[in-house]
């Protein structure tokens, strides 16, 4: 056992070196400094939004329509000026948005004729920030709209409520699993587990690639250099060769994983802090959660990790047997290519994809992909279907176990240091 924490404290050292850590801390800085950013210019473009109006009717109608306009979040700038004047007023007075009401407009109105507002928006750039400035055109009109026909409505309905007349029908929503129901929707159901379950499968992907990386230039830069020979004549064991570099590219990955998902968490909150939904909504949506069941028990993350420390012990693994037949660094990463298109696969259909609504050829593929299952585990889990993470845990414990073996037995002959993989005439040739 101390034969084998030296191998691992040395390893850990090798790993951790100032060419590590700078970047993850400029990173973070980088990342945090975005957020920010971004998360002061969603709260801004939230603020009420200035537009300006030229009323050439000056009739009811017309001021009722620019009243409901400032009941919309709008802060009117009531003008009278030409057109051409009125346009140059808001490109000097920082206004986005210019809507002209024209004359005859309540007359056309009583006389069920359609009229024309026209919306001028003033463009500033080709980014969302300068788009989202701009009022949307279909606001406008929405509003506009919702006044004339309520107004249409009453004449012709006298004592009905115009709403009740557009919508006569009424929706009440529910969303049944197993024998739970609560009042709500499909929609928000699927947006609250998926907001709740998206960094899953990009922590299982960053932890992954890394710890692949790291075990594989190891043993590359450790055969490159001519230091793996004088580590293989040390009377340690094997196999304790094998589980320290296996355990300290995990524990390292799994470090800059974590502070990568520190730097990304800053990021996301500053793109959706300023129109994610308030306290109030995001407890009432906690509680359906639970009132259906959705939600992660212990049980569920002790399935969830076991699942996940399986999936690295099998890239690992894995990546220690391709890196034996690297001859440098930079053919290590070349040969890790098969492990990231395995990857790739359960990553983006676990993103888009029902496991149950996949052909069985495709959920046979990917169940032999021992990195898919703890992709598809959050689905499993989250309706308290454990027995196909079990079944997971079982296949990636044997795949392990067999590249295990196969390591050892590279390790424990003079393969490891003669085993090379050359590109000739477009075939891999083994040596």
């Amino acid at each position: 056992m101390k034969k084998f924490l030296i191998l691992f404290n040395k390893e850990i050292k090798n790993l951790i070196t100032i060419q590590l850590i700078l970047p993850l801390v400029i990173m973070v800085l980088l990342f945090s400094f975005l957020g920010n950013v971004i998360t002061k210019q969603v709260k801004k473009e939230q603020e009420p939004k200035k537009i300006a109006v030229v009323d050439y009717d000056g009739t009811f109608l017309s001021n009722d329509v620019i009243n409901s306009l400032k009941s919309g979040n709008f802060i009117i700038d009531k003008i009278s000026l030409s057109k051409d004047e009125a346009l140059n007023y808001v490109k000097n007075n920082n206004i986005s948005t210019l809507i002209v009401i024209p004359s005859g407009f309540q007359d056309n109105v009583s006389r069920y004729f359609q009229n024309e507002i026209e919306v001028y928006n003033i463009m500033k750039g080709i980014s969302y920030a300068s788009i989202s400035s701009s009022i949307s055109t279909q606001i406008i009109l929405s509003s506009i709209n919702e006044i004339i026909s309520n107004r249409y409505i009453a004449e012709k309905f006298l004592g009905m409520n115009p709403t009740v007349i557009k919508n006569p029908v009424k929706i009440k929503s529910y969303v049944m699993v197993k024998d739970k129901i609560a009042n709500t929707t499909v929609e928000t159901i699927s947006g609250a587990v998926s907001s709740q379950n998206i960094f899953i499968p990009i922590i299982l992907m960053i932890v992954i690639i890394f710890s692949s990386q790291m075990i594989a230039s190891t043993i590359a830069s450790e055969k490159e250099n001519k230091t793996l020979e004088t580590l293989l004549t040390m009377p340690i064991n094997r196999t304790s060769i094998i589980f320290s570099k296996m355990l300290s590219s995990g524990v390292v990955a799994l470090l800059m994983s974590v502070v990568y998902m520190i730097g990304m968490r800053n990021y996301m909150s500053g793109i959706t802090g300023g129109i994610t939904s308030g306290t109030q909504v995001t407890s009432e949506i906690s509680k359906i959660l639970v009132e259906l069941g959705l939600t992660f028990s212990a049980k569920s993350y002790i399935f969830l990790g076991v699942s996940l420390f399986f999936a690295i012990l099998c890239a690992l693994s894995l990546s220690m047997i391709l890196a034996v037949f690297a001859e440098n660094v930079q053919s290590a990463q070349t040969l890790l290519t098969p492990i990231m298109v395995l990857l790739m696969i359960p990553y983006f259909l676990s993103l888009f994809m029902d496991l149950n609504s996949l052909p069985f050829i495709v959920k046979l593929l990917l169940f032999l992909i021992p990195f898919s299952h703890p992709f598809f585990a959050s689905q499993y889990l989250i309706f308290g279907n454990t027995l196909p993470i079990i079944y997971g845990i079982i296949y990636m414990a044997i795949f392990f176990g067999i590249c295990l073996v196969i390591a050892t037995k590279i390790f424990s002959s003079d393969r490891i240091l003669t085993a090379r993989i050359k590109i000739k005439k477009g075939f891999l040739k083994l040596r």
